[in-house]
């Protein structure tokens, strides 16, 4: 109903308290083109140089052709397992250099990069995670740990799977690549890694209606792995 008076609405929430918002197919039109200005000067730099002592010397670099602001590259590095296994790691890097509309007085970081942990370097990777970073920055929104993107409305399984139709991004498990806000600083600000992990629909439903806690009791105790399983089943 109309808001007579001046005064906000109070935001949807699910049963769990998280905060919904909705996006309409056409608010999905706020990129900027453009370059950013002076004050990131350095910003990738920085970056390259602390991803260089975490995850070593990249693979090859997915360069952003359409000059967006702010601009994202996605990085391919391997790690060698305990086992003698490779890990491809895919991450974000520009993503960082404008900070996101996080609401005042909200404990939540401002600067933030996607990490995912996979198999291989497959292109539908890349592409999603370069729209996820770019989608804050285009909504003048903001984005963090426990939130939930579906794919699309209603939602459809993307990257090889049957079942896995939302994205919930969350703190990286990797102890290493955790501390990446002692390591890096914009602007004086730590820089976090966000995590994209695929979810199915009754696994976002109830996150959605106990919270963030109880997927993250589902993930522990189904032991889920860091790395991308295409094929796994749902939790719930």
């Amino acid at each position: 109903m109309p808001n007579w008076f001046g005064k906000k609405d109070p935001p949807e929430k699910s049963p769990g308290g998280s905060v919904i918002h909705r996006y309409q197919p056409e608010e999905f039109r706020g990129a900027r083109l453009g370059f950013t200005d002076k004050s990131t000067a350095g910003f990738t730099e920085a970056r390259e140089e602390v991803y260089g002592r975490l995850f070593g010397t990249a693979e090859s670099v997915s360069h952003e052709v359409i000059p967006q602001i702010p601009h994202v590259d996605v990085y391919t590095y391997y790690r060698t397992q305990a086992n003698g296994g490779k890990v491809c790691v895919l991450v974000t890097g520009g993503m960082s250099d404008l900070k996101m509309n996080v609401p005042p007085g909200l404990d939540a970081p401002g600067r933030v990069e996607l990490i995912f942990y996979c198999s291989e370097p497959r292109p539908e990777f890349i592409d999603t995670m370069r729209w996820l970073a770019h989608f804050p920055h285009n909504q003048r929104t903001w984005v963090g740990a426990g939130h939930t993107i579906p794919n699309g409305n209603p939602p459809a399984p993307f990257w090889g799977s049957a079942i896995l139709d939302t994205i919930l991004l969350m703190p990286t498990i990797v102890t290493k690549d955790a501390a990446l806000p002692d390591e890096l600083k914009l602007a004086g600000e730590p820089v976090h890694f966000l995590w994209i992990v695929p979810l199915t629909t009754a696994e976002c439903n109830l996150k959605l209606e106990k919270g963030f806690d109880a997927i993250l009791d589902l993930f522990q105790e189904h032991r889920h792995p860091h790395v991308y399983d295409p094929g796994r089943q749902s939790y719930a």
